[in-house]
């Protein structure tokens, strides 16, 4: 997809939130999860880590009791144990506490469509109305700047934009690269016509339409 071919389309999403001034605010979103099913699996570690001026100064960083045992496959992975967290709150908890952080903020987060559909099932099953936030996914912007890139993993796209990654497949760790990769590309979202958070979303968006 070129960014070009759906310029004069975005170019009617007016009244929006400046992108110019996102970098002074927004929060960045990871969880790590029992499994990769939104449809199923649940949270063992949550963070919601807000940035201003680009940089992380504080936010909600949490291991999450699931209720039922860790794959080993997934503690493999992001090396939580069901010991761990067995003292940590449940997720109806920490939804709570996610939604005091996010709450009229955009949220910024590397597949970020997948942790939202995760802590969507948790306020529903905690009785709390869904969210509707504004939310930029580092990784289908990045698709959509740059079609060549061929992996469009964190690690991939933080090293071509310059970003180190410290505390890969932690929570913590792999939402505030999420944060600093967004940081890193909003000069070429400027440089290439895009005004508002809102013409950021559609131009994300364009990647799964295929316009």
């Amino acid at each position: 997809m070129s960014w070009l071919a759906p310029l004069w389309r975005w170019r009617g999403l007016s009244g929006g939130r400046p992108l110019a001034g996102l970098a002074q605010s927004f929060v960045a979103l990871d969880l790590e999860t029992t499994g990769l099913d939104p449809r199923a699996d649940v949270i063992v570690a949550a963070a919601a880590v807000r940035f201003v001026d680009g940089e992380p100064v504080d936010g909600v960083v949490t291991l999450v009791n699931p209720g039922r045992p860790i794959p080993p496959a997934s503690t493999a992975i992001h090396g939580i144990t069901d010991e761990a967290v067995v003292d940590a709150p449940a997720a109806s908890e920490v939804v709570r506490a996610l939604e005091h952080v996010c709450a009229g903020r955009v949220l910024v987060g590397h597949g970020v469509d997948f942790d939202l559909a995760v802590i969507g099932r948790a306020r529903r099953a905690a009785g709390l109305p869904p969210l509707w936030p504004l939310a930029l996914d580092t990784r289908r912007l990045a698709a959509a700047l740059h079609a060549g890139w061929g992996d469009l993993g964190l690690d991939a796209v933080a090293a071509r934009v310059g970003v180190a990654v410290v505390g890969r497949h932690t929570a913590e760790g792999d939402a505030i690269a999420a944060g600093r990769i967004l940081t890193a590309l909003l000069p070429e979202l400027a440089r290439r016509g895009l005004r508002t958070v809102e013409e950021a979303v559609w131009l994300q968006e364009s990647v799964v339409r295929g316009t």
